[in-house]
C-alpha cells in the first residue's frame, strides 16, 4: 500500500492544510493522519482539546488519543481518514 508523505502548511490556531492534487493514499508527515480521496481536494485540519468534550464520554468508554477536527472542500472526494493510534503501556 503506497502512501505519499505530505507536509500541511500550518495556519494560525494551530490548524493544518494540504491541498492533495489527485486520486491516491496521502499520509501527513506531521500527524500521521492518512486521508484516502479520489479526487483533487483541499483538507483543514486541527487537534482540539478534550477538556471541551471529555464529558461526552461514557463510561465504560475513556478519553484515549488525539480528538481531530476534519473539515474537507469536496465532502465526496474524501472516502477515509484513517488515525494514528495510541497506546499507553504503562500499568
Amino acid at each position: 500500500d503506497q502512501k505519499e508523505q505530505v507536509t500541511p502548511r500550518i495556519l494560525a490556531g494551530g490548524q493544518h492544510v494540504v491541498q492533495l492534487d489527485g486520486e491516491g493514499t496521502y499520509q501527513c508527515s506531521l500527524t500521521g493522519l492518512i486521508f484516502e480521496v479520489t479526487g483533487a481536494v483541499k483538507i483543514t485540519y486541527c487537534l482540539l482539546s478534550w477538556s471541551k468534550y471529555a464529558s461526552l464520554v461514557k463510561k465504560p468508554w475513556i478519553v484515549g488519543g488525539p480528538l481531530f477536527n476534519v473539515c474537507c472542500d469536496t465532502a465526496t472526494a474524501l472516502t477515509s481518514i484513517q488515525f494514528p493510534h495510541s497506546l499507553c503501556l504503562g500499568g
